[in-house]
């Protein structure tokens, strides 16, 4: 039986959109899944080395850095290397790379750069595509 397929696109680089995409992805992997998700525009700081560390609540939540440490979540890039130990793959878009002047150093390590061709040929496979 072929494994079910979870395809994520994550676009915006707000905190609960970021937890959003990698606990579900996480989650969807340890359930056996193939997910990968693909960042983009605002999302694609998710995955960047320095910038990672200070993703913004959205506005109106602005106690959400407090109560992710209430719930003992772990920061973005822990729960980036969660998503990687769980198998999720990480796409980086390669129009956003370029477009914002990132280079793959400024990356977390084992993310893939990829064209959004690439990933919405598996989406089209997929069973659940979420836009995140």
């Amino acid at each position: 039986m072929e494994k079910k397929k979870m395809a994520i696109v994550a676009a915006s680089g707000s905190l609960d959109k970021a937890y959003a995409a990698l606990v579900i992805g996480t989650t969807a992997a340890t359930l056996d899944a193939d997910v990968r998700i693909f960042f983009a525009f605002g999302g694609l700081n998710i995955l960047h080395k320095e910038l990672n560390k200070k993703i913004p609540p959205p506005q109106g939540m602005e106690v959400l850095p407090e109560l992710i440490k209430k719930m003992n979540w772990g920061t973005i890039p822990e729960m980036l290397q969660m998503a990687k130990d769980a198998g999720v793959k990480l796409i980086a878009c390669s129009a956003t790379l370029q477009m914002l002047g990132y280079k793959k150093e400024d990356l977390v390590d084992g993310v893939e750069i990829a064209d959004a061709d690439k990933f919405v040929e598996f989406a089209l496979e997929a069973q659940s595509s979420l836009f995140i």
